[in-house]
């Protein structure tokens, strides 16, 4: 290099190092990938069995090393097969060895796409190493939030098939309710009801002066401790209502977050069913079409 015309200062000298560095790693990749396009010609000759032996007495090579280079030119090999202007135009031409070695973990077309919006060519081991490390992470996170989305779609079919079922489920607690509602009084109930009045009043036996009202589909209590039953199965039932019902709105919660639409539609649903319920409630037994038991 003829440096005449111009002034030998310390940062000229450095640059020149720099560049002879630069240039020598880039010969070192280009000496390593030929060594492996020979060491892989030699594997093929060498017999089985022999070629930890070879490459120790040969070339002092151990088989970690030997199949380092080899996997250097079955990766780069193709882009410096004859050092030609044609193998520069490539992005892999600006590597150097150690650049070449970290990303042999990259898929080839990840790598060449990585090496040209990165800036490889430029980069220190360290800041490789880093950039090498955030592409894992961003990878890892792209990974997990499919992952999220994979969850919360099926999350989401389970609670559509779960509000099917109790639409489905509700429906027929409807119809039942409305069957035995409409349910007309059995004659015989009522023939048999007079006959036994009319035998107690012969014998001298008057029934009671209040007599109370049919129950929903049960038969009369004698037991004087019938009621204790009947209000602890009040207060069960009561207890299984006040869970549903939170088991409802923490469904409906989740669903917020997934389709608030068909979240308002299931909340109306459920509203119209507590409004029925709530109605219906207001004064019981009915005060029309009493329900009988059948005998």
């Amino acid at each position: 290099m003829d440096n005449s015309t111009g002034e030998r200062t310390p940062l000229v000298i450095a640059a020149e190092i720099n560049m002879i560095t630069c240039q020598t790693k880039k010969i070192l990749l280009t000496s390593a990938i030929e060594i492996g396009r020979r060491l892989l010609e030699a594997k093929d000759l060498v017999k089985h069995g022999e070629w930890g032996k070879w490459l120790a007495k040969s070339v002092s090579y151990s088989q970690k090393t030997a199949e380092r280079l080899i996997k250097l030119y079955e990766e780069y090999g193709p882009k410096f097969s004859d050092g030609s202007d044609r193998s520069k135009s490539t992005p892999v031409s600006i590597l150097t060895y150690t650049q070449a070695l970290l990303l042999l973990g990259l898929p080839e077309e990840e790598r060449e796409e990585f090496i040209a919006h990165n800036n490889v060519g430029s980069m220190t081991k360290q800041e490789l190493q880093q950039a090498l490390k955030d592409r894992d992470q961003a990878n890892q996170a792209k990974e997990q939030a499919l992952q999220e989305k994979d969850q919360a779609l099926q999350e989401n079919q389970a609670l559509k098939k779960g509000l099917e079922t109790i639409d489905s489920t509700i429906s027929e607690l409807k119809n039942e309710q409305a069957k035995a509602a409409s349910r007309p009084t059995n004659p015989k109930n009522v023939n048999a009801e007079a006959q036994s009045a009319n035998n107690a009043s012969s014998a001298g036996n008057a029934p009671p002066a209040t007599t109370a009202p049919f129950t929903h589909n049960l038969k009369t209590e004698h037991d004087p401790d019938a009621h204790i039953k009947y209000v602890e199965k009040c207060d069960t039932c009561c207890k299984t209502i006040a869970d549903t019902f939170f088991d409802l709105t923490t469904a409906l919660t989740n669903l917020a977050h997934i389709d608030p639409n068909l979240k308002e539609e299931k909340r109306k649903e459920a509203n119209r069913l507590i409004e029925y319920m709530a109605e219906t409630i207001k004064e019981w037994p009915p005060p029309k079409k009493p329900l009988r038991v059948r005998s």
